[in-house]
């Protein structure tokens, strides 16, 4: 049997951009040519696109890494490099993806085609061409690519079910879930014969349909990583309302419904207040007498709750229960749509930040700053942007070196060396670039 795994961690890093070029053009009739390097390409994207072709996230418990390629640097006469591949991620409908960083969602993807950029390529870098001018006809510079986003992703899949059924182990949910769907989940005497949620797909007489999901048994204790249940309560979330399983036959009814409430309540005090149905199965072995009692009893115990009788196993009372689900369903998705409505003309600020930061996360850039150490009389510099341009200062250039000076002096950087007592003849260290600190930075 395939192990069911709904919760993965992956690590992305879309493509840098490809280095511009510096190059000339060399036509016989154009002794003065003029520059000619072209722009890099850009760098691979990442996106994550839902599919009704998996339904768990087991193909992420041995592949954590997904990493989009650079693009190429830009050719002579113009060229442009070739700008990398997409990676385009699939995973199943259900699953929602959150930042780690941000604590944030990016998105949740519930319909088949569903696609989310995770992670913006960089951009290619201009050639040495995009930086002629009337005054400077011939620069002997280009510009670095955008380098990749990295991020740490999680993802959770939730099973898109309209009804969930939930109670103790052996309170018979697989068994309804076979009597009232065609699906086939294992059935046992032994708690926990339930490993994973079972999904199975209700028929009413007028071609209208619901979806049941068979939630693993909880017990005490499960919201904290007890048992079965903690791994899939998060399943839960997404249902119009609860059908709480409960044996007649138990010794304790009240106590079994108080242990599973807690749990709800516990693992998340939305999910505790969501509509519940108490529903007593196996009344086949209780004389009809007695099954009016325990419900009298129930229902004096909770007032705001519906309680219904049944046998799964002998299929008694079960087409109760679907007329009972299929009018409630309605009701609530009616309901659901005007709250919808209501909360976009007025949603709060708060959460639109917070979603539009996720977004913006997508295309940001590492940060641009700098830091300036000093290691036995040498300075350092580090950061993303001063790096990848040493990438491509041309040494042979005098013009070329002077710009990057000119990057580091617009940046602040020449301002912290002073800060720092750099002298003349001192060694700076910037990436693998090693040069002395000279007239020609001032």
């Amino acid at each position: 049997m395939t192990q069911f795994i709904d919760y993965a961690e992956i690590d992305i890093a879309s493509g840098d951009g490809g280095n511009g070029a510096i190059a000339w053009r060399r036509e016989k009739y154009e002794p003065l040519g003029g520059p000619a390097g072209g722009t890099g390409g850009n760098g691979g994207n990442i996106y994550i696109e839902a599919t009704n072709n998996l339904s768990t996230l087991s193909e992420f418990k041995y592949r954590k890494e997904f990493f989009a390629l650079p693009g190429e640097r830009g050719g002579s006469s113009r060229k442009e490099g070739k700008r990398a591949k997409d990676i385009t991620i699939k995973v199943p409908i259900g699953t929602v993806i959150k930042d780690s960083e941000l604590d944030a969602v990016i998105a949740d993807l519930n319909s088949d085609g569903d696609r989310v950029l995770v992670a913006g390529g960089g951009r290619g870098g201009r050639g040495n061409s995009a930086f002629a001018t009337p005054t400077n006809r011939a620069p002997h510079y280009c510009e670095p690519g955008e380098t990749g986003i990295k991020r740490h992703l999680i993802l959770e899949l939730k099973l898109l079910a309209d009804v969930g059924l939930i109670g103790l182990p052996n309170a018979g949910k697989s068994t309804l879930l076979a009597a009232l769907t065609r699906a086939k989940p294992k059935i046992a005497d032994y708690p926990f014969s339930t490993l994973e949620p079972n999904l199975g797909t209700v028929k009413t007489d007028d071609s209208d349909s619901f979806v049941i999901a068979d939630i693993p048994g909880l017990i005490a204790g499960a919201s904290h990583g007890a048992g079965l249940g903690h791994d899939f309560l998060r399943h839960i979330e997404r249902t119009c309302l609860l059908v709480h399983m409960v044996d007649s036959t138990s010794e304790n009814l009240l106590a079994d419904i108080k242990i599973i409430d807690k749990e709800l309540r516990d693992f998340s005090p939305e999910l505790s207040q969501k509509e519940q149905i108490i529903v007593l199965n196996k009344i086949d072995l209780l004389p009809s007498d007695q099954t009016e009692k325990i419900k009298k009893e129930l229902k004096q115990k909770f007032p705001k709750r519906t309680i219904l009788a049944l046998s799964g196993l002998a299929q008694i009372g079960t087409k109760d229960l679907i007329t009972f689900l299929k009018q409630d369903i309605a009701k609530i998705r009616e309901s659901s749509v005007q709250l919808d409505k209501l909360g976009e003309e007025a949603a709060p600020p708060d959460k639109e930040r917070k979603q539009w930061i996720a977004d913006e996360k997508a295309t940001a850039r590492p940060d641009n700053g700098f830091h300036v150490s000093q290691q036995k009389g040498d300075f350092y510099i580090e950061g993303h942007r001063i790096v990848r341009h040493s990438l491509v200062v041309d040494y042979k250039s005098p013009e070329s070196i002077q710009h990057f000076c000119h990057i580091l002096r617009s940046m602040g950087v020449i301002d912290e060396l002073y800060k720092q007592n750099i002298q003349v003849n001192d060694k700076i260290h910037i990436g693998q670039m090693i040069f002395t600190f000279g007239e020609n930075l001032y």
